[in-house]
C-alpha cells in the first residue's frame, strides 16, 4: 500500500529524453523542488505529456531533480527533453480516499494488531475519536487526533 503525497502547482519539464524502458529521469534544474520527497511506502503520481502522448507514472523516490523508483504504464512511451511533468491526482488515488460513511469502527488502537480489510482502509477509534489509515501489514498511521 502506497501513501500518496501531494503538493500544489508542482510542474516542470524533462531535462533529457527518456525511453520507454527508463525507470528514472531528470527534470530541469531546480524543477524537482516543488515535488514531494517520498520516504519508504510513499509516492506521488505524475503525468508526463508531449504533444498528443501522455503517461501516468508513480514516483517513489526523488532526490533533487532526479525522479526514480518509477512504476510506468504497461505500454510506456518515450518522451523528449522539454516534455511537461506535472503532479496530478488520478482515478487510482481517488479510489483510495475515504468515501463518506464507508469506514470501520474499532475500540482499541489498530496499530500492530489489526489487518486491513482493503487497500487504503481507514478506521475510527471510537474511544478517542482518532482516525487511522492503513499503511502496511498491521501498521496504521494516525490521521487525526
Amino acid at each position: 500500500m502506497t501513501e500518496y503525497l501531494f503538493t500544489n502547482n508542482a510542474e516542470t519539464t524533462l531535462s533529457t529524453d527518456i525511453g520507454g524502458g527508463d525507470s528514472s529521469f531528470a527534470v530541469t534544474n531546480g524543477g524537482g523542488a516543488s515535488f514531494p520527497s517520498p520516504t519508504t511506502g510513499q509516492g506521488f503520481y505524475i503525468l508526463v505529456t508531449e504533444g498528443s502522448k501522455s503517461e501516468w507514472m508513480l514516483v517513489t523516490t526523488r532526490s533533487g531533480d532526479t525522479f526514480s523508483g518509477i512504476t510506468r504504464a504497461s505500454s510506456p512511451s518515450s518522451f523528449s527533453a522539454g516534455a511537461k511533468v506535472k503532479l496530478a491526482v488520478n482515478a487510482t488515488v481517488l479510489g483510495l480516499l475515504l468515501q463518506k460513511g464507508v469506514y470501520r469502527e474499532v475500540t482499541t488502537a489498530p496499530n500492530g494488531s489489526l489487518a486491513a480489510a482493503y487497500a487504503g482502509e481507514e478506521v475510527l477509534l471510537t474511544t478517542t475519536n482518532i482516525w487511522y489509515k492503513h499503511t502496511t501489514g498491521t501498521e496504521w498511521k494516525v490521521m487525526s487526533s
